[in-house]
């Protein structure tokens, strides 16, 4: 995986990826015992200031 869902670069914009592996290999990836040692991600919400509802839509 080369970026996280949902991080940011430094302009704010969305950074994505696409995943190569199959979702059933992914899913055996993520035994009980890894999903108990893992830890939950920082989500960063865009400050409801820094938004401008007449921009929306554009």
């Amino acid at each position: 995986m080369t970026a996280d869902p949902g991080e940011t670069d430094s302009s704010g914009a969305t950074v994505s990826h696409s995943v190569g592996k199959p979702p059933e290999e992914i899913l055996a990836y993520w035994t009980p015992e890894r999903m108990a040692e893992a830890f939950p991600r920082e989500i960063r919400l865009p400050d409801p200031e820094d938004t401008d509802p007449k921009s929306e839509g554009k």
